[in-house]
């Protein structure tokens, strides 16, 4: 400040000695050289330029000032909350040690195993679906002709699955069960199955397992040959097949396509029910009368060895169909048979389901089945009437279509 006044004194001195020079009538004496004036302008620039500085100085530090004022106060809270976080982290150990206090201590030994529900709810996973499918037809003033039915059926199916590092065990459940109400207000039974599967496979680095795989099949309900609903030929356990196979499985690593083949595998065949058994139904011996005329009952098992077969496979056909096929071949090389039938039993079904909503599908169903071991009676008409001249086995088909209201779960 004091070489600015200075220099500005120097200037207004030089001023007045020019102005009075020009007023006594004097001759004007040049003081200001063009090298002073030159300075001057300089000076003053200078001057004007740091007074612009000074004063955006001023201002950025008047908002340096706020700013730590704002951080100040930040700080502060941050501290304030520190503090009454701490306090309720001091209440809440204080809770803890008395309840602490409250709980009978552990005796001194071995540590408690670890809760067995929380293993199985780790390894354990359950899912499946049920459901009921409709199907309804309606005839008024057909000419071709037909009859009023409507057939109802419901569903269920769950897989059980356990997997471990060394082993993974599998258990998958179907169940089906309908019933077809006709315009003349008979009842038949449309579906009835009871299918069970258990697999045990050893876990190895390829994708072929050293596995164990045992199948149970039955029915609920009497099966009769409709409309005579008075002789029945099946029944629950009457025929129930259970085998028990080992071998190899395979199973791609999307799990898609799965495959057992077992070279050695046992098949028990059930008839519970003694009527079947007498007549020799499902492959059973039947009964018969010895040389002294008595009668000696059917035997209800029977039981085979042969070479087992499974195949499961599943392909999402677009967002909304899937297909999925299951096979189970059983070939018996242990029985001995007089006829030429085939000594091979297989079930095939497949399955095509339109997902319409989440909860609504259209479900194709077709079923395919052979069994040596069940017959049917082959008629010839003599004189007019339908005898029964042969009893062979036949493959045995059953289709339907219809909408299915699922949940899965």
């Amino acid at each position: 400040m004091l070489l600015e006044r200075r220099i500005i004194r120097i200037l207004l001195i030089l001023a007045s000695l020019s102005v009075g020079s020009s007023l006594f009538g004097q001759e004007r004496r040049v003081f200001v050289t063009p090298e002073i004036d030159s300075i001057c302008s300089r000076t003053l620039e200078y001057i004007r330029l740091k007074s612009q500085l000074e004063r955006q100085q001023y201002q950025i530090r008047q908002e340096a000032m706020e700013i730590e004022q704002t951080i100040d106060a930040l700080n502060r809270h941050r501290d304030d909350v520190m503090a009454e976080l701490a306090l309720v982290e001091s209440e809440l150990a204080d809770i803890n040690s008395r309840l602490d206090s409250l709980t009978p201590k552990r005796p001194d030994g071995p540590k408690p195993k670890e809760n067995i529900i929380n293993i199985l709810n780790e390894r354990l996973s359950f899912h499946g679906s049920y459901g009921l499918n409709i199907n309804q037809l309606a005839l008024s003033n057909w000419a071709a002709g037909g009859e009023n039915s409507a057939t109802g059926k419901a569903i269920a199916n769950f897989v059980l699955l356990d997997k471990k590092k060394a082993f993974e065990q599998k258990l998958t459940g179907a169940f089906a069960f309908g019933l077809s109400r006709f315009a003349d207000k008979h009842i038949e039974k449309s579906d009835d199955k009871i299918d069970l599967t258990y697999a045990l496979s050893l876990n190895s680095k390829s994708q072929w397992n050293l596995s164990m795989v045992a199948t149970f099949n039955t029915q609920f309900a009497n099966g009769y040959i409709y409309p005579n609903d008075s002789t029945v030929i099946s029944s629950f356990f009457a025929p129930a097949y259970l085998t028990l196979s080992g071998g190899y499985s395979y199973k791609t690593k999307d799990g898609n396509f799965q495959l057992f083949l077992s070279p050695l595998a046992g098949k028990v065949t059930f008839v519970m029910n003694q009527d079947l058994a007498d007549a020799g139904s499902f492959g059973v011996k039947k009964g018969y009368y010895d040389q002294d005329s008595l009668w000696i009952p059917g035997e209800n098992i029977t039981a085979s060895l042969g070479v087992n077969v499974i195949v499961n496979y599943k392909q999402p056909i677009g967002k909304s169909i899937t297909y999925s096929t299951m096979f189970n071949g059983f070939y018996n090389y242990t029985e001995k048979r007089d006829d030429d039938r085939a000594r091979i039993d297989f079930n095939w079904e497949n399955n095509i389901d339109f997902a319409i909503t989440k909860y609504i599908r259209t479900i194709l169903f077709v079923h395919l089945k052979y069994d040596h071991n069940t017959t049917f009676p082959v008629y010839q008409t003599i004189d007019n009437e339908e005898v029964v001249v042969d009893n062979i086995p036949k493959l045995q088909l059953k289709e339907s279509i219809g909408i299915a209201f699922v949940h899965n779960f």
